[in-house]
């Protein structure tokens, strides 16, 4: 049998898989959760290798439907909700995503004229959740360029591109069961999506995302156990400007294992 995408990821494993403010799931509380996604795309006509489009809100929710998407071998395509009306023209026009998924699916469907936008949940009958597509050469996610050399390209990940990287991450940084990956990184980029909450699902990690950046609770998260933090130069800048006024921060800062900057150079 081959080892799925996400192997801690079933249904009676007891180990916490995220948390977002106060809401925490286990492995096992994650594994139901996306099965109830699943009965929501099989009633959507949504099967696997479609892809689908997912606005990336700020909401608890989110990680939860980028998860389930992988896991059954539906390919994710983020949505920043802050492109522009010409750019996301041209990103649904280019990806042609089956359906679109939104926490506030009212307000995305009038940006989405012509395409289906449905209420993305998690309070309904839970699918058949087997134990979810392995590693192979089929695409597992699709981003998108910056732009700023043309229109946006999309860049098909397959799950093995995916899982080739996160193993040898998560090989370097020595990354297991034990650990807390902490962030407040949006989830339609690489850095936050992939590395951290993907990479913390298939190294049996937590997740602890903080939709919105504040120093404060940053620090306070990463006094908590054994924390790794994922931040960009922007985020660290202000961090050590914080960490200098606020005694906690600082001690969060330096109860980190590990402090990993990405996205942009970092000045020394």
């Amino acid at each position: 049998m081959k080892t799925p995408f996400f192997p801690y990821l079933h249904d009676n494993d007891e180990g916490l898989a995220l948390r977002v403010g106060d809401q925490r799931w286990s492995y096992q509380a994650l594994h139901l959760a996306c099965a109830q996604h699943l009965a929501t795309l099989t009633e959507a006509g949504v099967e696997p290798g479609d892809r689908v489009g997912v606005w990336t809100h700020a909401d608890a929710t989110l990680p939860v439907i980028l998860a389930a998407h992988l896991q059954f071998g539906v390919v994710s395509v983020p949505l920043n909700p802050k492109l522009g009306a010409r750019e996301l023209q041209h990103l649904l026009e280019d990806a042609n995503p089956r359906v679109v998924f939104s926490t506030r699916a009212g307000e995305d469907a009038l940006r989405t004229p012509g395409r289906r936008t449905l209420q993305a949940r998690l309070d309904g009958p839970a699918g058949t959740a087997g134990p979810g597509v392995p590693v192979d050469d089929e695409p597992g996610l699709l981003l998108y360029t910056s732009g700023t050399t043309g229109s946006p390209k999309g860049a098909v990940l397959t799950r093995r591109n995916l899982a080739t990287t996160l193993d040898g991450l998560a090989d370097a940084w020595g990354l297991g069961r034990a650990d807390t990956i902490v962030h407040a990184l949006p989830l339609f980029h690489a850095h936050g999506l992939v590395f951290g909450w993907m990479g913390a699902l298939r190294a049996g990690a937590c997740l602890h995302w903080l939709p919105r950046f504040e120093p404060a609770a940053l620090g306070e998260a990463l006094g908590e156990g054994r924390t790794v933090l994922y931040a960009v130069p922007t985020m660290y800048h202000r961090l050590a400007l914080a960490a200098e006024q606020a005694p906690e921060t600082c001690r969060g800062l330096r109860h980190a294992r590990l402090l990993v900057s990405g996205s942009a150079a970092l000045p020394a």
